[in-house]
């Protein structure tokens, strides 16, 4: 692997580079500096970007992406473009040798998040996605308590999502179904995501919505029924609410957690977190108050992503949601899409 200093886009020996430089890859920038390293060299889609990232952020940017793979200036990069962008982003940097970091959705299709799966697996390098919400407080908290068996035999699971309407991104990209894919892939995922992770592969899965009068295309109020085993998970989404605030509740034969995250926006540098864990025949015995941390969320926790997948680079680790990860988070997603056009049916998976 070729050398680099911190400060250098490198952390350690890594070298990393990033693909968009819009709000989210801001982000990304923002989590590789809390790492004390700041970004090698960014890709853009136009001139105007690139003279706007050189003097904004101070690294080399480049608008053609053969010169910005071509350049020797990486050893990894961070793939925080438009979705309709991922999967080919990503299979040319593998190409490229390099290791990636590459944001969720890994596809707008499944076959094309298992064909930049195949491609990592071909070349050998770290294909990391960027479900960073699994790095949040409240959610390590639920893996943990599952996997201590602190709630025995999983039975139920709730995530609630209540959040005010989307940005609309970039040359309002969002807002383009050719470009953003399904609007399930678009935040749902990451809760659809989170139930894969605590409760494995899904068994059947039924999708409902309703929407504002003239938005029904957007499925502004979503519901997702899983059948995984002997658990069943709901995930909901409002995009048509106020704020943001994320509900969690699961349920074994043993004990139940709760918890929520409130903050005005997702990146909200001041949410409110509280957690309850219930235990104990005593069904009337008051729970027990979890001290997680205030400080998670979007605003804090994307550094822990970013060093688990140098971390994999380096041979030291995996990262936090594998390839194998995104590829079941997108069948997921797109199963509930297809449930929706079918009239909310129930379909096997």
């Amino acid at each position: 692997m070729s050398g680099g200093r911190a400060g250098d886009g490198g952390v350690g020996d890594v070298r990393v580079g990033l693909i968009g430089a819009g709000r989210w890859a801001g982000l990304h920038r923002e989590a590789l500096q809390q790492l004390g390293t700041d970004v090698a060299a960014v890709l853009v889609s136009s001139d105007a970007s690139v003279r706007r990232v050189e003097a904004d952020w101070g690294v080399p940017a480049y608008a053609d992406a053969d010169a910005f793979l071509a350049s020797g200036a990486m050893d990894a990069v961070i793939i925080a473009s438009p979705n309709h962008l991922h999967a080919p982003q990503a299979r040319r940097a593998l190409q490229a040798g390099l290791h990636v970091l590459l944001e969720k959705p890994m596809a707008l299709t499944v076959e094309d998040a298992a064909a930049v799966r195949a491609e990592a697996e071909a070349a050998g390098r770290v294909l990391a996605v960027g479900h960073e919400i699994r790095t949040f407080a409240w959610a390590k908290e639920a893996k943990r308590l599952l996997d201590a068996g602190a709630l025995g035999t999983p039975r139920h699971v709730r995530i609630d999502l209540w959040r005010r309407p989307y940005r609309a991104g970039a040359g309002g990209w969002k807002a383009d179904p050719a470009k953003v894919g399904s609007s399930i892939l678009e935040e749902p995922i990451h809760y659809l995501d989170l139930a894969a992770w605590w409760l494995g592969r899904a068994d059947a899965l039924q999708a409902f919505a309703t929407s504002r009068a003239g938005r029904e295309g957007a499925w502004e109020n979503l519901d997702v029924r899983v059948w995984a085993g002997e658990a069943q998970a709901s995930v909901t989404r409002s995009i048509a609410a106020w704020g943001h605030r994320v509900e969690v509740a699961l349920v074994g034969d043993e004990g139940a957690y709760l918890a929520t995250w409130a903050g005005t926006h997702d990146a909200d540098p001041a949410p409110r977190v509280e957690g309850w864990l219930h235990r104990g025949a005593d069904r009337d015995a008051p729970p027990e108050g979890l001290d997680l941390p205030q400080a998670t969320g979007h605003a804090f926790d994307l550094p822990t992503q970013t060093a688990a997948f140098l971390a994999a680079v380096r041979g030291e680790g995996a990262p936090i949601a594998s390839g194998a990860d995104g590829v079941e988070a997108v069948r997921w997603s797109l199963a509930a899409q297809r449930s929706l056009e079918a009239g909310e049916a129930k379909l096997e998976l």
